[in-house]
């Protein structure tokens, strides 16, 4: 069978458990990715950077109003004194609701659940329950089982305190949600659309200087303006030479990693493509190594200064566990890479071809695709071959949602 575009093709979904395959048809029709699963496990770098520039996001994400969306749903599940037994119910049906109003109000491409419906697997609800922790909006500590599980508890205290009038009284007692979350607005799950209104916006602002003020998410909706889709990393940004120092430095680490580790993503499914002599394949990536080969080599100043040692730390900062295996990857690659001054050509090194593989094959055991022509014939053409942008695109359009709603109140 000839294999699609290799930046394009499609996923092979014989790869998953059933489970997975559920989980996956979802993601891929929300966002498109072709290159989310980990090949060459340096999962926990990309994931430490895009959690220090984008903290409470995911690559399932879409809106920013969805951050407002699952606690209201909450808040008046609170209010009203839903059972906890009876809230997994009612809350699926409430976002079933909720999809179907913003497919109603025009919005498309960025609903949750709007090709699977009724018969999605995760909803809106699981998908921001960190990110709304991360943001301080959700001030309770557990999962969100955890969560729906204690209302019954919870309003029974609440009830308790209210009657005998020491809802003031400092007994340990805390509201799940935070008390300055805006109104939901009338009509809502059954009405509803992504845009901001001012007061929404400065909320979700105000959280994130709150709770975030170090990240890049928290800078961009405080000095920055709206970017159109052609800014593809987030160094690219039009306004990066006024970004702090802390954060430019962030970046130069962030951007340094991303372009390096994608020529071994890049060299990885090369080698699939000659194992699997597809012609054409092997062809497009060729010429992609060449590019991005050629890129490297307008940056080599980058290069010889990048302290990589800062990077380590930064990456590996308190909090953030990097296996110890794919730092060494990492670094072997590297030095591998950059010899005396020089840049190396990784499909031409045997060393460098023998270390991808080597470190797939660790990875994926007997699934390996270099071993197991199996798992080589389910090889869609495009397996994590894209550049990290660590959530950028989710991060963009988040950020753009929250400033839009912002200049509102200048248009008034």
């Amino acid at each position: 069978m000839k294999k699609g575009n290799v930046l394009n093709s499609s996923i092979s979904w014989l790869d998953f458990s059933e489970a997975e395959r559920r989980k996956m048809v979802e993601i891929v029709s929300l966002f498109k990715e072709r290159d989310t699963r980990d090949e060459l496990g340096i999962a926990t770098i990309r994931d430490s950077f895009a959690d220090l520039f984008f903290p409470g996001t995911s690559t399932l994400q879409t809106r920013a109003r969805y951050f407002l969306f699952i606690p209201w749903l909450y808040r008046h599940y609170e209010i009203t004194h839903v059972p906890s037994a009876k809230i997994p119910s009612r809350l699926r049906q409430d976002e079933i609701l909720l999809i179907d109003a913003l497919i109603r109000s025009g919005e498309s491409g960025s609903v949750i659940g709007q090709r699977s419906g009724a018969s999605l697997h995760r909803f809106p609800s699981s998908i921001y329950w960190i990110g709304l922790q991360n943001w301080g909006i959700c001030r309770f500590p557990g999962t969100q089982e955890q969560y729906q599980r204690s209302l019954d508890h919870w309003n029974e205290r609440q009830k308790i305190r209210t009657e005998i009038d020491e809802i003031n009284q400092d007994d340990g007692f805390q509201l799940n949600w935070d008390s300055d979350l805006p109104e939901k607005p009338e009509g809502f799950p059954s009405q509803a659309n992504f845009a901001l209104t001012n007061d929404e916006a400065e909320y979700l602002k105000d959280r994130l200087l709150l709770s975030c003020i170090e990240s890049l998410l928290a800078y961009l909706v405080e000095h920055t303006q709206p970017i159109d889709d052609t800014v593809h990393f987030p160094w690219f940004h039009p306004s990066i030479e006024a970004f702090p120092s802390r954060l430019q430095n962030w970046l130069i680490h962030a951007r340094n990693f991303s372009e390096t580790i994608h020529g071994a993503a890049l060299l990885y499914n090369l080698k699939l493509a000659e194992l699997a002599k597809n012609d054409e394949l092997a062809s497009q990536y060729h010429e992609n190594m060449e590019q991005w080969y050629a890129r490297l080599h307008m940056r080599q100043e980058a290069w010889h200064y990048w302290d990589r040692n800062e990077f380590w730390a930064l990456a590996a900062r308190p909090g953030v566990n990097i296996p110890t295996l794919s730092r060494k990857f990492v670094d072997e690659w590297l030095d591998r890479l950059f010899i005396n001054g020089n840049i190396s050509q990784p499909e031409k090194n045997k060393e460098m071809i023998s270390l991808v593989e080597r470190r797939e094959q660790y990875l994926k055991g007997s699934r390996s695709r270099f071993t197991s022509k199996r798992h080589l014939d389910m090889w869609s053409g495009a397996s994590f071959a894209g550049q990290i942008d660590y959530r950028w695109r989710i991060a963009r359009r988040i950020t753009n949602d929250i400033l839009e709603g912002l200049s509102k109140r200048e248009n008034h």
